[in-house]
């Protein structure tokens, strides 16, 4: 009786890409902005960053370049760009807070 070899196992079918990271760009982007700010120009960034996100007709869009931020850096950015500056700023502040501490 013959034996049949078992067929070779078949690629699996690529995967369809994902949904951009646009959060995540945004987030690297800025972390390596803030880096290079001293804890003073992060705090000042910081409050004047919160009155551009507590504005009423604020939105986390994705591409439009709709919001200026007093002190950043003169340019106009889109909202989700502006919650992940507002991410990162908090992550140093914590990070800051705890290396004092030591």
């Amino acid at each position: 009786m013959l034996r049949r070899r078992p067929a070779p196992p078949q690629p699996a079918a690529p995967r369809p890409p994902g949904p951009p990271r646009v959060d995540f760009s945004y987030t690297i982007y800025w972390t390596k902005q803030v880096r290079a700010w001293d804890a003073g120009r992060r705090a000042d960034v910081s409050a004047a960053l919160e009155h551009v996100v507590a504005q009423p007709d604020f939105e986390a869009n994705t591409y439009a370049r709709r919001y200026t931020v007093p002190g950043l850096d003169g340019q106009a950015h889109a909202g989700l760009s502006l919650l992940a500056l507002r991410k990162v700023l908090a992550a140093f502040v914590t990070t800051d807070s705890t290396t004092h501490e030591s």
